[in-house]
C-alpha cells in the first residue's frame, strides 16, 4: 500500500549512462503516475567528472523512486555460448569476471576489475544497473535471433559488440575495439593523403607564371584604352577581393567536408576489417560449431555511412540489414523492464 503511494507521490526517474572515451551523454526519462513522461538529455565531456555528477544528482534529489543505469564501457566484457562457469573458460580468458546466464544458453561476462572501476566511477550516484551490449543487442533483435544463422552487431563510439545466433542458440560472439590496432585505418588516411598531395604538385607543376608572359605578344590589349567607361582599375579591387574571399571560403568549406568524409570512410572501413576478422575467426577456430553466415543486422548506434554498408555487401557478399538505434533511449527500456 505505501509503495503504491509513493508511486503517486513521486515520479519515477530513469537515469541512463552512456559513456564513451570521449563523451557522456545522459539521458533522463521522468514518468508520473499516468504514465506520462519528460525526456532530457545532455552530452559532456567524459574527463568533466564533477559537471556529470551534479547532473545526475539533480534528477536524484527529484524523487525518491529514482534508478541509474549505465551500458558497460569495458573493453573486457564478452559473451559465451555456454551458462556453464567451467567450460566459459574456453571462451573467456579472464581470471576473475562475472557472469550472467541467458535463457539457459549463454551467458555474457564482465571483468571484475573492471566492475569495481565502473562503480567506483560513480560512487557518488551509486549504480542501479550495470547493462551489457550483448544484452542490449540481443533484446533489439529479439525476433531475428530466434531465426537462421545470422551475424549481429551493435555499433558504438569505441566498441562494436558482435553476435552470430541461430535459433536463439549464441554460436559466437566478441567485442571488437576500435581504438586498438587500427594502423590499416590510418595507412588508409595516408594513402588518400598522398594522393592529394600528387594532384597538387601536378597542379603546381604545370601552372603558368605570370612573369614570363610577353605583354607584347597578346591582342587586343590596346583596346582596353577604348572602355571609357573604365576610368581605373582601382574601382575593380572591391570587387575582386570579395570575390577571392568567397572563392577561400568555398574552398575552405570544400576541404572541411572532403576531410570529413575521408575520415568516415577510414573509420567505416576500420569496422569492416575487424568484423571481417572476427568472422574469419568464427569459421577457422574449431571451438565455435561455425556455419556459413548470409545475412547480417546492424544496430546502428553513431549514423554510419552508407560505405559501411557497401563493405559488408561487396566484400563479404552479406545480405546487410540496418537499423538506427538510440542506445540511451534503449538503455532505459532496459531499465524498465527491469523494474516491471
Amino acid at each position: 500500500m505505501l509503495s503504491k503511494f509513493k508511486t503517486y507521490l513521486y515520479n519515477n526517474i530513469y537515469i541512463n549512462i552512456v559513456q564513451s572515451s570521449k563523451d557522456t551523454c545522459i539521458y533522463v526519462e521522468e514518468i508520473d503516475y499516468k504514465g506520462l513522461s519528460n525526456n532530457y538529455e545532455e552530452i559532456f565531456n567524459t574527463s568533466n567528472k564533477s559537471e556529470i555528477y551534479e547532473y545526475i544528482k539533480t534528477f536524484i534529489s527529484r524523487s525518491p523512486i529514482n534508478y541509474v543505469s549505465i551500458l558497460d564501457p569495458s573493453l573486457t566484457q564478452g559473451a559465451a555460448p555456454t551458462c556453464s562457469h567451467h567450460e566459459i573458460k574456453k571462451y573467456c580468458t579472464l581470471e576473475e569476471f562475472e557472469q550472467i546466464c541467458v535463457d539457459d544458453k549463454w551467458s555474457y561476462y564482465t571483468s571484475k576489475l573492471d566492475l569495481l572501476d565502473i562503480q567506483g566511477r560513480y560512487k557518488k550516484t551509486g549504480l542501479d544497473f550495470i547493462f551489457s551490449p550483448f544484452h542490449m543487442l540481443h533484446k533489439f533483435f529479439a525476433d531475428k535471433t530466434k531465426g537462421e544463422i545470422s551475424l549481429f552487431i551493435l555499433v558504438n563510439e569505441d566498441y562494436m559488440a558482435l553476435s552470430v545466433f541461430e535459433s536463439s542458440k549464441l554460436l559466437f560472439a566478441s567485442l571488437l575495439d576500435m581504438q586498438k590496432d587500427d594502423d590499416s585505418n590510418d595507412e588508409l588516411i595516408m594513402d588518400v593523403d598522398d594522393d592529394e598531395e600528387l594532384i597538387l604538385d601536378d597542379i603546381k607543376n604545370n601552372s603558368v607564371d605570370l612573369e614570363d608572359i610577353d605583354v607584347d605578344d597578346i591582342e587586343g590589349l590596346d583596346e582596353i584604352d577604348e572602355l571609357d567607361d573604365l576610368e581605373t582599375f582601382d574601382d575593380m579591387d572591391d570587387f575582386d577581393a570579395s570575390d577571392e574571399h568567397e572563392e577561400h571560403l568555398s574552398m575552405s568549406d570544400k576541404q572541411m567536408e572532403d576531410s570529413v568524409e575521408q575520415n568516415s570512410f577510414g573509420e567505416d572501413y576500420h569496422r569492416f576489417s575487424l568484423i571481417q576478422s572476427a568472422v574469419n575467426t568464427f569459421y577457422k577456430d574449431s571451438k565455435f560449431e561455425s556455419k556459413f553466415i548470409q545475412s547480417v543486422y546492424v544496430a546502428d548506434g553513431i549514423g554510419l555511412s552508407n560505405e559501411f554498408k557497401k563493405f559488408l555487401e561487396e566484400e563479404m557478399f552479406l545480405s546487410v540489414f540496418i537499423r538506427k538505434m538510440d542506445i540511451a533511449q534503449e538503455l532505459s527500456e532496459l531499465a524498465k523492464a527491469e523494474k516491471k
